[in-house]
Formats: structure tokens, C-alpha cells, sequence
């Protein structure tokens, strides 16, 4: 007898210190960390839809939901798994004793187990024993006494599975009726209810027939408790099962891969706007087929909502599913030569500094910079051009002098300022820059375009409703960046759009890239700015490619897609001040000249003074005399424009009148070397003979003999404006000596072609 109260009370304390062992061991505070490993990464909306959804790590669709359990699911739940829920501890003590009762007695094996052994039970799934049972009931316990009891219910719904690789209550409400669950109805509520308890019956084909028994069991069961009334019940049976599985919505694919790439949360609240999203993929996809038949394969677009700097709407290629074309590419990030898109920024920037006005004139002709020497895309020069309609012509000498003068190394630490890129070397670039050959993505070119849509105020875009407000950078003045927006709303738009330029107002800039490899457009409106980028992932050009064609048409399909708010840009008064420029050169006044006034901005340094005037002395004759004259006495003052010997040789050759700023009576130089400039190091091929084939360029505007010295040697005369000179490698200085008695010399250097050599 002794020897059985021993073993009995040896099994008693052993089984008190294993449920206590287990109790204590068991670490509540993990369950909610391996909950949350186990969803997958759900992408929302603005308005909180869902845009993508990805499988989790065991390739299952998992969604968490943070709302509370609706009314029709938790009653339905709780009256077929735990209808004692509410009042129990974790543990229910009479389901217990009747589940011993009904497998000892009657060998008929019913469960016992609560909403909370539920969840202990999918947080750590072993196989079915009474042993594994028991260890359930102990984590129970715990449980309950670490959570509420609305947290453990939801929980468990989050947790549980529901056929196939649907695990959890909203991505089977929304995978079964293509509803959030807060709208699922009775008959629906019940389904899921049942689901979990028997997870393998939900199948379009197969066992149908028990499934609806299962249901309806369930609501007889709601009825007869008094959750529902007889008419609820009679329509619910009515309602049929599902007769498939729906697949989850998937929009702005690029950007859903892009943010779960980038964050661990499973829950991310994107700003896209999927109604806008939606309109716009179709677009794109159907200007797409207009491309492919032009032989340009990708697309990409991004729409930002200027009042907040959200990107609304994000489209990386025009089908993400096109393989064909490399679809799957995201082509709002990839770096790409922007062309000309980028001369609205530095336009604003030369009129901060005072450099010029948009009504200031500045030279639109043949120049070389070093060994780099640009040329307009429709190689048409217009001598001289006020600076706004060298925007809105998109020239590129232009736009190159400009950024000489303010620096090319200026430029590119703006744009680094802004783009935040690692590149930290300006000299790659040089003067090119301004014609796109730093290589940006789409998403740089919005940011751009955003921050001067905000009157020059930069931020970053916003992709993740985070509730932050960024300050930004007020890189450009309120003032030039209106100047700015108000130039390029004159471009000309193509095709029909052409007609509702004053209609829809947007300011706009296109870009092409060297070799038609890139069509860019570019557009701003108070709401909104849109970047489109055209062309080929493969990096291949194409002859029908074109900012203006190519992109520009769909840059205004979207616009015209966009719910329109603002028209204009408001002109903000108090940033600006009325001066007066002199009515020829669009300068500040330096003489006695006609004048008129312009809009500047008061944020902007002093506009310069006109380079293009200066005073000359005259005798009667009208010959300019200085005071060494003995007419000096009797001279008479007079204001004359003096254009550079550059502009006024182009116009000659152009055979254009320039008797009103050209006059043989006024002492202005009138022979220059044009080509080489001084110090050049010229890096020609080849010939056969080892010789090197210089062209030199000379302006001669009096059209006089030329006298020609080769290191002092003279080698001929003539009135010639370009000359053929073949130079061996080395060191020369060139002297050109004019009738008058006018000299010019210049020093550069042929150096050998070392291409190709080890």
C-alpha cells in the first residue's frame, strides 16, 4: 500500500512540477514577435486598399489585420469553437470533463479545446496526443493572463488557416468573397468560422456538399441562441459557397516590390492613389502599342501631387508582366541621359545670380569651349536670342555659355544638393552637363520638377504615409522659379495639343538624349508634376524617338487624365520688383539708353550691367577719337552698341545688315581666332603621313587681308575666313596680322594620338 501512495504521489508532484516547469518556461512575449514573422508584406493605398500583397517565407498568403474582429465573425466563431469564451480562464473546465467523458466512456472523441488553446496551438503546431493537449491547456493558462481577451480572439482569427495557403481571417475574406471582412455577412461569417476546424474542405470542386452542411449547422445553431433571427437564417442558407478563389489586386508592381525590398514592416501605407493608378497604367499601356510600332519598347511614368510631394502614381515599365521587353525593369529608377530637361533649372539659377533676365539677349552662335563645341539639334543659330526663347527653343550654345558663366561645378553641386547622389566629381561632366550627359533616373527629374513646381522649395517625394512634414531647401527664389514655370508654359505642345495650350495650361520641358536612346517630358502644373521617360531598356536608339513626339504625347494623355484643380501658377507679387532694362539687350541700364521694364525677382543678386553698350568719342566726321586727338576738344559723346567681334562675324557670314551695330568709323576689334582658342590641346586622328589636319576660324568683319605667321614664319596671305593648316605633334603659336595693323595670336598644341597603344 505504502509502495502505491509512493508512485502515486511520485506521479502527482512529477506531473505538478511539469506543468509548472512548462507554465514558467513558456514566454508569452514572444508570441506576438513569431505572429508577426509569419505574415506576409501588404502594400496599401492612400485610402488603405490593398496594392500588392507577397507570400510569406513558408510561400503563404498571411495578412494581418489591425482592426478589431467584426460583430458576424466573432459571434460566429465563438458559438462554434468557445461559446464559454468570455468566462473561462483559458482552460474550460465542463468541456473538458465532457471531452474525457464522451472518449473514455462512449469512445467517441469530441474537442475540448478553447479560442486560447487555438492559438497556442498554430503558434506551435505538434502532432495530435493527449500529452500535446495537456501542454496546450498549461500555455492557455498563460496566455490569458498576459493578454485580453479581444487581443487573444484576434490573434487566433489572424492566425488561423483556411485552406490551401490562406492563412488568416482578412486574406480569406478577401480571397473568398473579394471583401474586407467588417462587410462579410452571416452566411459568410459562418464559412469562416467552420473553415479553421476543418481547413482541407475548402476547394472549388470538392466537398461542396459538407462545407455548406458544416455552415449551415452553424447558423441553425446562431438561430436557435437568438444571433440571428429566422428571416437572417432562411436568406443565409440561400447565399451559395464560393465557387473559386479570387486573386489578390495588383498595382504599381514596381514600386509594392521596391518598398518591401527596402522595409521589414508588413504593413506599409504607400501615398499611390489607386484610382489614379489604374487610369494611368491603362494609359500607358495603350500608348505603348502606339511605341512598339515606332520600335520603342518601354515606358515610364511617375505623377507627383505637388501640394504634398506625394507620388500618386508610379508605373517602372509599361507592362510589368511584358517579359519580351523587360518589363519586370524599373525604369523609374534606372539612370538614363535627361537631355535638355535639365535647362529650366539652370535658367532660374543664371537669373538668381544676375547673370541675365529672360528678356536679356544673349549669343546663339557656333562656339567652342576647349575641344568641346556644341551644336543646336536643328543646327539653326539665331546670332542673338533673348534667354527665355532660348528655353523655350531648347538651344544648346545658349545654354552652355550660360553655365560657363556660372559654372558648371555650381550646377552639379545644386543638382547633388538636391538629388542627394554619391557622385562627387564635376570635372567628368564639364560643360556637358547642361545637355544631360550626367546620367538621373525619372525619380530625380520629378524631384526636380516638384521642388520648382513649389516655387523652388525642395523635398523629398514621398512614397510611405508617415505623418512627417519636411521643412525642404529654398534652393531657387520664389521669384525666378515663377519666371521660369511662365517660360516653359509657351512651349509648343504636340499635335492637337497645340490648341489648348492657354485651355490647360502646363508648364512643360523635353529631352532627348544623344543617339535617341532617351525621350524625355517633363510637366508642371500647381497640382501636379509628371515625368514621363520613352525608350529602350537595352539602351538601343532609335531615329523615331523623341522627347517632344515620343513622350510628349503621353505626358498630356496623363495630364488630361489628372483631375484638373489650379490652372495658372499664382504670380507672387510681393517677390518680385519692377526694373527698368535697356530696350535692346534686356540689361540693366548702364547709359543714357530706350529703356523698358521688366518683372525681377527680389530674391535675385542685381541683374548685370549690359555688356553690349559702350560710349565713344567722335569727331565731325563721325570717326571715334580718343584724347590724343587734336579734335578732342570738340568731340562729341555717343552710346553705340558693341556686340562681340563673334556675334557681328556670324551675322556677316550670314549675309545679314549689320550697319545699326557694326561701323568701320568706330575703332571695334575686327579680327579674332575662333577656333583653336588659346592654350588648346587638340587630340585629332591620324593621317597617313603622320600630319595633323587643324581647321582654323578666324573672324575678319572688314574683310582685309590676312597675314599668316606659323611660329613667327610666315606662311601666306589671304582674306579667307577658315584656313586648312596639316601640323606635325607639337607646340605652335598661330599669328594672323590684319591691314589695319590688327594682331591676334594664339598658342595650342597638336599631341600625338596614343589610342590603342599598351
Amino acid at each position: 500500500m505504502k509502495k502505491r501512495y509512493l508512485i502515486f504521489s511520485g506521479i502527482v508532484l512529477s506531473g505538478i512540477l511539469f506543468t509548472s516547469w512548462t507554465y514558467l518556461k513558456y514566454d508569452t512575449k514572444k508570441i506576438q514577435s513569431t505572429f508577426e514573422d509569419r505574415y506576409s508584406q501588404v502594400v496599401l493605398d492612400d485610402k488603405d486598399d490593398i496594392l500588392g500583397v507577397y507570400l510569406n517565407k513558408n510561400e503563404q498568403w498571411h495578412l494581418k489585420s489591425t482592426d478589431k474582429v467584426p460583430e458576424k465573425l466573432r459571434e460566429a466563431v465563438l458559438n462554434y469553437e468557445d461559446k464559454n469564451f468570455y468566462s473561462h480562464r483559458g482552460v474550460d473546465m465542463k468541456a473538458v470533463v465532457r471531452a474525457v467523458r464522451d472518449n473514455v466512456l462512449q469512445r467517441r472523441r469530441t474537442g475540448a479545446s478553447t479560442v486560447t488553446m487555438q492559438v497556442a496551438k498554430v503558434l506551435e503546431p505538434k502532432q495530435r496526443s493527449y500529452f500535446n493537449k495537456y501542454r496546450e491547456m498549461i500555455y492557455a493558462l498563460k496566455i490569458e493572463k498576459e493578454f485580453t481577451k479581444d487581443e487573444i480572439l484576434s490573434m487566433y482569427l489572424n492566425n488561423a488557416p483556411y485552406g490551401g495557403n490562406i492563412v488568416g481571417y482578412k486574406t480569406a475574406s478577401l480571397l473568398y468573397f473579394q471583401k474586407n471582412p467588417n462587410e462579410l455577412t452571416w452566411a459568410e461569417g459562418a464559412l469562416l468560422a467552420v473553415l479553421p476546424n476543418s481547413p482541407g474542405l475548402m476547394h472549388v470542386e470538392k466537398n461542396r456538399d459538407r462545407l455548406i452542411n458544416k455552415r449551415n449547422a452553424l447558423l441553425k445553431k446562431l438561430l436557435e441562441r437568438g444571433v440571428i433571427d429566422e428571416k437572417q437564417y432562411t436568406l443565409s442558407k440561400m447565399e451559395p459557397i464560393p465557387e473559386k478563389r479570387y486573386k489578390f489586386k495588383s498595382l504599381a508592381p514596381h514600386l509594392t516590390r521596391r518598398l518591401t525590398q527596402e522595409s521589414s514592416e508588413k504593413i506599409i501605407s504607400s501615398t499611390i492613389n489607386s484610382q489614379l493608378q489604374e487610369k494611368i497604367e491603362k494609359v500607358v499601356k495603350d500608348y505603348s502599342e502606339y511605341l512598339k510600332g515606332e520600335g520603342i519598347g518601354n515606358a515610364a511614368v511617375l505623377v507627383v501631387d505637388n501640394k504634398t510631394y506625394e507620388v500618386k502614381v508610379y508605373i517602372g515599365s509599361q507592362n510589368f508582366y511584358d517579359f519580351s521587353t523587360n518589363g519586370q525593369v524599373d525604369g523609374v529608377i534606372a539612370k538614363r541621359s535627361p537631355g535638355s530637361v535639365l535647362k529650366p533649372f539652370l535658367y532660374a539659377l543664371v537669373i538668381d545670380e544676375g547673370i541675365a533676365a529672360p528678356e536679356s539677349k544673349i549669343p546663339d552662335i557656333p562656339l567652342y569651349f576647349s575641344n568641346f563645341s556644341p551644336q543646336n539639334a536643328s543646327k539653326k543659330y539665331y546670332g542673338l536670342i533673348e534667354m527665355r526663347e532660348a528655353l523655350i527653343k531648347s538651344l544648346n550654345i545658349p545654354f552652355v555659355s550660360l553655365l560657363k558663366e556660372y559654372k558648371d561645378e555650381r550646377f552639379f553641386y545644386f543638382l547633388k544638393e538636391v538629388l542627394d547622389f554619391k557622385d562627387n566629381n564635376p570635372s567628368r561632366y564639364g560643360l556637358s552637363l547642361i545637355l544631360g550627359t550626367k546620367e538621373l533616373s525619372v525619380e530625380n527629374i520629378a524631384k526636380l520638377y516638384t521642388g520648382l513646381g513649389n516655387y523652388g522649395n525642395f523635398k523629398e517625394l514621398k512614397y510611405i504615409r508617415d505623418g512627417q512634414e519636411e521643412k525642404g531647401n529654398q534652393l531657387i527664389s520664389r521669384g525666378a522659379a515663377y519666371l521660369t514655370l511662365d517660360t516653359i508654359r509657351q512651349l509648343e505642345r504636340p499635335g492637337l495639343e497645340s490648341m489648348y495650350r492657354e485651355k490647360n495650361p502646363v508648364s512643360w520641358k523635353t529631352g532627348t538624349s544623344y543617339g535617341r536612346r532617351d525621350g524625355w517630358a517633363a510637366g508642371v502644373t500647381p497640382d501636379w508634376t509628371v515625368v514621363v521617360w520613352v525608350g529602350n531598356f537595352t539602351g538601343e536608339g532609335n531615329s523615331n524617338l523623341s522627347g517632344v513626339v515620343s513622350a510628349g504625347k503621353l505626358l498630356f494623355n496623363i495630364f488630361n487624365t489628372l483631375p484638373k484643380k489650379t490652372a495658372l501658377f499664382k504670380l507672387p507679387e510681393e517677390d518680385f520688383e519692377i526694373l527698368k532694362v535697356d530696350r535692346e539687350t534686356g540689361y540693366r541700364v548702364k547709359f543714357d539708353v530706350p529703356t523698358k521694364e521688366i518683372l525681377y525677382p527680389k530674391g535675385a543678386k542685381p541683374l548685370k550691367l549690359s555688356p553690349y553698350y559702350k560710349k565713344v568719342f567722335l569727331n565731325k566726321d563721325g570717326e571715334e577719337i580718343d584724347s590724343r586727338s587734336k579734335d578732342f576738344t570738340e568731340r562729341q559723346e555717343k552710346i553705340v552698341l558693341n556686340y562681340p567681334i563673334e556675334i557681328i562675324n556670324y551675322f556677316i557670314r550670314q549675309n545679314m545688315d549689320v550697319s545699326n551695330i557694326f561701323s568701320s568709323k568706330i575703332k571695334e576689334k575686327s579680327v579674332k581666332f575662333i577656333y583653336p582658342i588659346n592654350n588648346l590641346k587638340i587630340v585629332i586622328p591620324k593621317d597617313f603621313d603622320g600630319e595633323k589636319s587643324v581647321i582654323v576660324k578666324v573672324a575678319n568683319v572688314k574683310k582685309q587681308n590676312l597675314y599668316w605667321y606659323i611660329n613667327k614664319e610666315y606662311i601666306g596671305r589671304d582674306k579667307d575666313r577658315e584656313k586648312s593648316l596639316s601640323l606635325k605633334a607639337g607646340e605652335y603659336e598661330l599669328t594672323i596680322v590684319a591691314e589695319n595693323g590688327e594682331t591676334e595670336k594664339v598658342k595650342f598644341e597638336i599631341v600625338k594620338n596614343r589610342a590603342g597603344r599598351k
